[in-house]
């Protein structure tokens, strides 16, 4: 009995401490507003667990539970007999820790003897504070879970710390049910590589409950080639290392419970206090199956162009055996070398076939340059090249035919600009196609105005700006097409295979250039080449 009156000297001197109101009051955690007696009491004459609060020899309240367990119809009746120490014969050591519980025995007012686990806690009591005792019979089935889930918010010596706790669990399910709506698998594993538990996802990827994995090791989730890349993964974040910072991730090929495997991408983090790790485990079998389709499709469109380009190689050495030989005997023919020709139609007819298999023999050289292009296989020869000097001998070459269309070219070249690496001969042939397409592009009494500029940035720019017809977005996106002609209506010259501007945009690009083409329908077009400045030799 020396601990029970410990007990209650203590309570009586908190008691004394703090004057006790007649009005009586309830912790926070029981009502949100002001009450009386019955209504504050009437909340825990509810609870099913055996309550009682007293201070010492003084009790203040019992609910119904505690007097069917002890068989005393009120406070007076167990007053009467000797209180708390009829109650508990032999001692009343209980703790005063609320996840501690204590084995007592309890002596009804019939004179049986129960076992019974027991809390005692100081709680705020009206104005004062009192102690709560909270009693279960140890023959209960569901003792401690009662008892926990019951006693634990009663015996909250702070009224805050309960609404805390509340919020907090609050909190936690909400976690839970996000981390279960994830799509991605989510395994939590100790310090020594063991499953403690996985979310509904990880569930569904591999098949498992999540019972069934608990305890395992994490390493058994995997396939046998991936296990030890998961372990040696686990093992560097364990040591604090580099790893455990640069945490990537990695690929990974996991074991279902039929035994089938599946891609994953997982990340592995600590968690707060070193007690073990979190990880993320994605289904990459999409984005594996697209990669694939993705490779095949490319492998597909690789071998579709190199037999484009043999195609194109093998024809283009067929005709041109025959074109030659057109050519070569019609300009014989046209030179009069055996004799005269006798008839001047005969002449205008060589002419024609002159001109006509020369055509042809462009349009085989254009389709073969621009096959090993988009192939990659042209044959690019990279040195200094001076865009001026090649710019003026282009202007020179096209001014005969300039003068013949009645269109007006002009230049106007940067001083002192820089050479730019390039391949000479694709340059010359860039620059050829722009000038003679703006020349055929340009109503007589034109102009073709072509210029070179060193920008701000480094990069130089070759130009080349006409006030001929003009496109609009759609018919420039067309011209950029293959074997596409736009403006046929309107140029009375309608010679042309359609491969200038693909072609030359393709060299462009081949000489690691930028094609760019600017045009308004009615006032011209602008068309710049800009090789940038790690493609030019400056000072």
């Amino acid at each position: 009995m020396e601990a029970v009156e410990g007990a209650e000297a203590r309570a009586a001197a908190e008691e004394a401490a703090t004057p006790v109101s007649t009005a009586p009051v309830v912790p926070s955690a029981f009502f949100e507003k002001a009450a009386d007696d019955r209504e504050e009491t009437s909340l825990l004459a509810g609870l099913p667990l055996p309550i009682l609060i007293h201070a010492g020899d003084t009790l203040h309240f019992a609910n119904r539970a505690f007097f069917d367990l002890t068989g005393y119809a009120d406070l007076d009746a167990l007053e009467e007999n000797g209180g708390i120490g009829a109650l508990f014969p032999e001692s009343y050591e209980v703790s005063h820790t609320p996840a501690d519980a204590q084995a007592l025995t309890l002596k009804t007012a019939q004179g049986v003897e129960h076992d019974v686990h027991a809390h005692l806690q100081s709680v705020p009591w009206r104005t004062g504070k009192a102690l709560l005792l909270a009693l279960q019979p140890v023959e209960a089935e569901t003792a401690e879970p009662a008892l926990e889930a019951v006693a634990a918010p009663l015996l909250s010596e702070a009224p805050e710390e309960t609404g805390q706790t509340a919020e907090l669990q609050m909190h936690l399910a909400e976690m839970r049910a996000i981390v279960d709506t994830a799509t991605d698998g989510v395994v939590i594993i100790d310090n020594d590589g063991h499953v403690r538990s996985t979310n509904q996802p990880a569930e569904a990827l591999f098949g498992f409950d999540g019972e069934d994995v608990a305890g395992k090791p994490f390493t058994a989730l995997f396939a046998i080639e991936s296990q030890n890349a998961v372990r040696a993964h686990l093992e560097s974040l364990s040591d604090n290392g580099v790893a455990s910072v640069l945490n990537d991730g990695l690929e990974v090929i996991g074991r279902e419970a039929q035994g089938r495997f599946i891609p994953l991408f997982m990340t592995i983090g600590r968690l707060p206090h070193e007690s073990g790790f979190c990880a993320v485990l994605r289904d990459i079998t999409q984005w594996k199956r697209a990669a694939e389709e993705l490779t095949q499709a490319r492998a597909e469109a690789e071998r579709a162009s190199s037999q484009k380009t043999e195609f194109l190689a093998r024809v283009s050495h067929e005709i041109r055996t025959p074109l030659n030989a057109i050519i070569g005997f019609s300009e014989l023919m046209m030179d009069e070398k055996f004799g005269p020709i006798g008839n001047d139609r005969y002449r205008d007819y060589l002419r024609d076939i002159n001109r006509s298999g020369n055509h042809v023999l462009d349009l085989v050289n254009d389709l073969l340059d621009i096959s090993k292009i988009e192939a990659g296989e042209q044959e690019m020869h990279y040195e200094a090249v001076s865009l001026n000097d090649i710019l003026g001998e282009t202007v020179a070459m096209m001014q005969p035919q300039a003068n013949r269309e009645r269109v007006i070219i002009r230049s106007s070249f940067a001083s002192n600009l820089p050479d730019v690496v390039a391949d000479p001969r694709s340059v010359r042939q860039i620059a050829l196609n722009l000038l003679s397409n703006a020349v055929r592009y340009t109503a007589a009494g034109g102009q073709v105005i072509v210029s070179t500029a060193y920008s701000a940035d480094g990069a130089v720019v070759m130009r080349v700006r006409d006030t001929g017809i003009g496109m609009n977005p759609a018919e420039v996106e067309e011209a950029l097409k293959p074997f596409k002609q736009i403006n046929s209506l309107k140029r009375k010259r309608g010679d042309g295979t359609g491969l200038g501007l693909p072609l030359t945009r393709a060299m462009v690009e081949a000489n690691r250039a930028a094609f760019a083409i600017h045009s308004v329908p009615g006032e011209g077009t602008l068309v710049e080449v800009s090789f940038p400045p790690t493609r030019v030799l400056a000072d």
